[in-house]
């Protein structure tokens, strides 16, 4: 458990600390002033929840068997588990929606999961992290409607964004069919769900607002059970369970790299 929870807690700093990183990278180049100045507020926002994680890793890092080195500090690490998404900067607006609405509200579901943690630093923090996220969940889900709203070729490149990294941030949860028994962060009560709830807690968040926004994105809502639920299968064959991000196509062939 001592490894799983150490291995939470280092990619949900991890994430964190990028998704900073490509907010603030359009602090100064977003569409309008008033985007610029939310993307700096959110920026902020994301690199202070990455600092108050960082230091658990120090904390957790003997008992999980992980050297105290430099990896366990967020300027000198050189391995991050970080999504594959996260990697590289936005390539524009559209990418920045896109992960504002999928990636940021997926990260938060970790710490809605987290609001009676076992694990006492998480849940502390969860309720200040929670606190701070209802702006950026408004904000994404917002302008996500508005490009929509373009439609033509605007509309068209909102729903690439959202489908380049849709497959990743679902399979980020974790592995699909795991129980509580098998599940080592629920089993622990150091989350309140498996990956498979927490998928889909998610898709019940971001479901009404794609749907809402004409967003063609493969997942319907039962018209028995009103559960949302994927219309595709996730890629699993290409999910890199050491770095929990997907492995990237090669153009070439499609085969995973």
């Amino acid at each position: 458990m001592s490894k799983a929870l150490f291995d939470l807690m280092a990619r949900l700093a991890d994430n964190k600390y990028y998704l900073g990183r490509r907010y603030a990278e359009w602090c100064s180049s977003a569409p309008t002033l008033e985007a610029s100045v939310a993307a700096a507020a959110m920026a902020q926002d994301e690199l202070g929840h990455a600092r108050a994680l960082y230091p658990l890793l120090r904390t957790l890092a003997p008992k999980a068997g992980v050297a105290l080195d430099a990896e366990i500090e967020p300027e000198t690490r050189t391995q991050f588990f970080t999504m594959m998404a996260l990697s590289e900067p936005f390539v524009g607006w559209p990418d920045f929606v896109a992960a504002n609405l999928l990636i940021d509200s997926a990260l938060t579901q970790i710490f809605v999961a987290a609001q009676t943690s076992s694990y006492e630093p998480l849940e502390g923090r969860s309720r200040k992290v929670l606190q701070e996220e209802r702006a950026h969940n408004v904000y994404g889900a917002g302008w996500a409607k508005r490009l929509a709203r373009e439609g033509g070729a605007i509309k068209a490149a909102i729903e690439a964004a959202l489908r380049r990294i849709w497959d990743e941030t679902l399979c980020w949860f974790g592995p699909e069919g795991l129980d509580t028994q098998s599940d080592p962060l629920a089993s622990t009560g150091t989350l309140d769900a498996t990956p498979d709830e927490l998928r889909a807690r998610w898709l019940a968040e971001v479901g009404p607002t794609l749907v809402a926004a004409g967003l063609a994105l493969p997942l319907r809502q039962n018209a028995t059970t009103g559960a949302w639920e994927l219309t595709e299968s996730l890629p699993w064959d290409r999910w890199d369970a050491d770095r929990y991000r997907l492995r990237a196509l090669t153009p070439t062939t499609g085969s995973a790299s």
